[in-house]
């Protein structure tokens, strides 16, 4: 194998040094470098670094090769204006930088899909039919519960109708929207942040997992205070408007 990259390596000297300023270069770069630790890598090291150097070179010769197609290069090249060397350098920086936009708002645009799209047909099928699933669930008809409104418009596979389950998972989503408008330039800086928060949105809206369900009974529900109370409050804030309008009556 090291033989093949000495040879790979032979012909690279060979190329006219006008048509592949950027290959030269990297290759005397590394030539200068390989001397260097000729004499302090150990010696079965070294093919191992030859591979690398002709692995490296021969991707920038690659990457040369496709941008001389090019003819907005060509013209770069033409024009004598710019040194070869460096025409090469912005190319490459600027493929790189288109590169790396597409990736970022691809995934933005992914998130967003991913957050909105389901979960805002689920939330309408609940609007609209949430209510009727209930009754028919609790009114069975000769022993059998019977949805014949969802059959007729949803086919079998029935929407996730919880509530619950929908307001939980808009509140999450909000709150992670939050995070990025206010901290999003330091999220970004961890890697697979997107990633990560794609599969979040997915465990908590997926009718497996109903991870907005999970959060709110987990977190959510413990703070809030029992039933019993909230009844008391309500019948007592009751009693007081009963008792005040008597008293203006009489």
């Amino acid at each position: 194998m090291s033989e093949v990259a000495s040879a790979f390596l032979v012909a690279v000297e060979r190329l006219p040094r006008e048509r592949y300023p950027a290959t030269h270069s990297f290759n005397s770069a590394f030539g200068k470098l390989h001397r260097i630790l000729q004499t302090k890598l150990p010696p079965h090291l070294l093919p191992l670094f030859v591979r690398l150097r002709a692995f490296c070179i021969r991707q920038v010769f690659t990457i040369e090769t496709r941008v001389h197609i090019n003819p907005t290069f060509r013209l770069l090249l033409s024009t004598r204006i710019i040194p070869p060397g460096l025409a090469f350098v912005a190319a490459a920086g600027s493929t790189m930088y288109a590169l790396r936009y597409l990736y970022v708002n691809a995934l933005d645009l992914l998130t967003n899909l991913v957050g909105i799209a389901y979960p805002a047909y689920q939330s309408i099928m609940c609007i609209e039919y949430g209510d009727e699933a209930t009754e028919h669930a609790y009114m069975p008809e000769n022993g059998v519960a019977a949805t014949p409104v969802l059959d007729r418009a949803l086919g079998i596979d029935a929407p996730n109708l919880n509530k619950k389950q929908w307001l939980m998972y808009w509140s999450i989503f909000g709150l992670l929207t939050t995070a990025d408008h206010w901290a999003g330039p330091i999220l970004r800086l961890f890697p697979m942040y997107r990633v990560a928060k794609i599969a979040v949105l997915v465990w908590a809206q997926h009718r497996k997992y109903n991870g907005a369900t999970w959060l709110y009974d987990t977190f959510v529900r413990p703070l809030l205070p029992p039933p019993s109370t909230l009844d008391q409050a309500q019948q007592s804030h009751e009693r007081r408007t009963n008792a005040d309008a008597k008293a203006e009556v009489a």
